[in-house]
């Protein structure tokens, strides 16, 4: 994909009428969902169910006809980013595209900034969850948050309550005392059953997004948007291996906890690579407490409808007095050279509006991104109200290069399990290579 880059350079003045039309059109924005004239059909790519989409777009179309002028187009996640590019070099990208914030870094320069005098800081600020910040630039916004996948916990209610416990952890002490109960092993240290799927990586669905999750509750936002004055334009820089006036390295705190489950002269030990991955055991009835996706509870119920479940927000730092998760953002951004920006802004509008925003995180499983509607909860839905509140607290981390990191973290993990490196040495491997990355973009 790198090669494209002369193409892609050329595309930046294009983008400048493209610019100067969002400032005009994004008083449309401000007054209100799709106040003004029309726009025509927007085109739109993400990497959601067409199906679904569509179909939705349907029901919702007599609450709000705009919904009609968007052209939704499925796209493969694998190949996205790439077709993207091409599209862009051909002169025939989409208006607008929706992608996950690990995906931001790598397309800053494909997309339009919408400035600040379209769209005040203070009204985004006030209108979108804390997680939308990290699409602020300090000339103007990457994008609009579209929805949000929270981590949460699920938990088997059946063990608990065999194992004589009334409610789930809600701290990571707790998982610590009750570990060693909640898990079933024989004198060669084989798991029959498991409290917790932590400790390693390959067999731990959602590992990567985890990991991050415990650093992020340790302090460390792993990866920081900064000004560089000395060359006068804003960078990524890491900040993974740095103490942050912890009395721990936020990051050593995170690796040497993670690990800890899969020793087995830990009492914690709970989990190896030889088990199924974390989601099959817990469907399978293996799993105490499995951290997953909101969007992934319609998959454990199809796949065993007799699960006796139930879902809480993530455990959290004792000493910690402010709750976070992690949360998956995906993002509505408008591409260098979209032929539409009106309606690319006015779907915008349409999108995050309070209805049709409420609508689609139901029907894909997820939460709305609105301050206003994460207040709300359905009193029917047995999860709604949770989903909403890890999605008030999610935070997140811009990756310059997503399988890439994945790939660091996963060798952290698996060069502390294995003796190969103690946890510093294994950290500041990593960091090396994540500044590296960030350098390249």
């Amino acid at each position: 994909m790198k090669n494209i880059n002369i193409t892609q350079t050329v595309l930046i003045g294009v983008s400048v009428i493209a610019i100067m039309i969002a400032v005009v059109m994004f008083s449309l924005f401000r007054g209100g969902a799709g106040r003004g004239s029309a726009v025509g059909s927007t085109v739109l790519w993400g990497t959601f169910s067409e199906v679904q989409f569509e179909t939705l777009a349907q029901e919702l179309s007599s609450k709000n006809s705009k919904i009609k002028n968007i052209i939704y187009v499925e796209k493969d996640s694998a190949t996205i980013e790439e077709d993207l590019l091409r599209a862009i070099a051909e002169g025939n990208g989409p208006d607008l595209v929706i992608l996950n914030e690990k995906k931001v870094i790598f397309n800053e320069k494909r997309i339009t900034k919408i400035p600040f005098d379209s769209f005040p800081l203070r009204d985004y600020q006030e209108t979108f969850l804390e997680e939308a910040s990290l699409l602020i630039t300090q000339d103007g916004l990457l994008g609009f948050p579209f929805l949000v996948d929270p981590l949460v916990m699920y938990y088997n209610k059946d063990l608990l309550v065999n194992a004589g416990f009334s409610k789930p952890p809600q701290t990571w002490t707790e998982v610590l005392a009750i570990t060693p109960t909640l898990t079933q092993k024989d004198s060669s240290f084989n798991i029959s059953k498991s409290a917790i799927a932590l400790g390693s990586f390959d067999n731990i669905n959602n590992a990567k997004e985890i990991y991050w999750m415990l650093v992020l509750q340790a302090g460390n936002p792993s990866i920081v948007r900064e000004f560089d004055s000395q060359n006068n334009k804003e960078i990524y820089r890491s900040s993974f291996n740095e103490n942050l006036n912890f009395t721990l390295d936020p990051a050593y705190a995170a690796t040497n906890f993670f690990t800890q489950f899969s020793n087995p002269t830990k009492t914690v030990y709970s989990w190896n690579r030889s088990l199924p991955d974390s989601q099959t055991a817990f469907v399978a009835g293996d799993l105490a407490f499995y951290i997953g996706k909101a969007s992934e509870v319609e998959i454990i119920k199809k796949l065993n409808p007799n699960l006796n479940f139930d879902v809480t927000v993530v455990p959290q730092s004792q000493s910690s007095t402010r709750k976070i998760t992690y949360g998956l953002m995906h993002t509505l951004m408008i591409p260098r050279g979209a032929k539409n920006v009106p309606g690319a802004i006015s779907t915008i509008a349409t999108l995050t509006s309070p209805e049709i925003q409420k609508a689609l995180a139901k029907e894909f499983s997820m939460t709305t991104v609105r301050k206003d509607t994460l207040s709300e909860s359905d009193p029917t839905s047995p999860y709604e109200a949770i989903f909403n509140r890890s999605a008030i607290m999610a935070q997140g981390v811009l990756e310059p290069d997503s399988k890439k990191i994945n790939d660091i973290i996963k060798e952290l993990i698996d060069t502390v399990v294995s003796g190969q490196y103690e946890v510093s040495e294994a950290i500041t491997r990593a960091d090396q290579k994540i500044s590296l990355l960030l350098q390249n973009e």
